[in-house]
């Protein structure tokens, strides 16, 4: 029988375990991020380069008790980045396009301060909290191509569903130290839709109201979020 030196071996088991790796990438990157994000993901596809990753019909599943089965769908994301500014510090990603978007935003109450997004954040943030600090990542652009955007409950009307499309957002130098600008997509996603128009029957109190439009202002600074400057009025 021949044979064969360790290193061989382990050349051999190296190479194998890539293959494996490769070939079931896109389920372990989906367990990954579902573990990420507390709710369900999927993709059907993923390609990884040196340079760029690219994800097809990705889809986040919305929190248990939700009318939609989808809080986010998107046909491509495409993240472009570099090995030395990954490895640099803090680590830095050049861009990423999301493309052709399905939004769902399900209300909780009539100002849409609780909705299945916040749901989703305040899983994210529990689990960020619990686990030990981490290297700084920074997202130089984030884009956001052709999104149509379902938004239900908003107002009195909890079964009237807001219909938008949007066609570009776009983000700049986004941390993971100071989250995600959830509340400034939020609120560019209810202008595009009109939401003064949509609630103005409901607020009787015009003081109310300004406050109201106050908070969506001041959304772009990290101390306020829409909530709390409702709740200030």
């Amino acid at each position: 029988m021949k044979k064969y030196s360790p290193w061989f071996i382990a050349l051999f088991v190296i190479i194998l375990v890539v293959v494996v790796v490769w070939i079931i990438k896109t389920p372990i990157i989906a367990s990954y991020l579902s573990n990420k994000l507390k709710t369900d993901v999927s993709m059907s596809n993923i390609a990884i380069s040196t340079k760029k990753m690219t994800i097809k019909n990705f889809r986040i599943k919305n929190p248990r008790g939700s009318k939609s089965r989808y809080a986010f769908i998107a046909k491509q994301i495409e993240v472009n980045y570099s090995f030395s500014k990954l490895m640099s510090s803090p680590s830095i990603v050049d861009s990423i396009l999301v493309q052709d978007i399905n939004l769902d935003i399900e209300c909780s109450n009539p100002l849409c301060t609780k909705n299945n997004w916040t749901t989703i954040v305040d899983n994210i943030n529990a689990k960020e909290r619990k686990s030990a600090s981490k290297k700084e990542v920074i997202l130089k652009t984030l884009s956001l191509k052709n999104m149509d955007v379902a938004i239900t409950g908003l107002g009195l009307d909890f079964n009237k569903t807001k219909k938008t499309n949007i066609p570009s957002i776009e983000f700049n130098n986004i941390s993971n130290k100071t989250g995600f600008p959830t509340q400034q997509l939020i609120a560019a996603i209810f202008r595009s839709a009109g939401l003064k128009d949509y609630l103005k029957g409901i607020l009787e109190n015009q003081g109310f109201w300004e406050g109201v439009i106050k908070g969506f202002k001041e959304l772009g600074s990290s101390d306020n979020s829409l909530e709390e400057s409702i709740k200030a009025i």
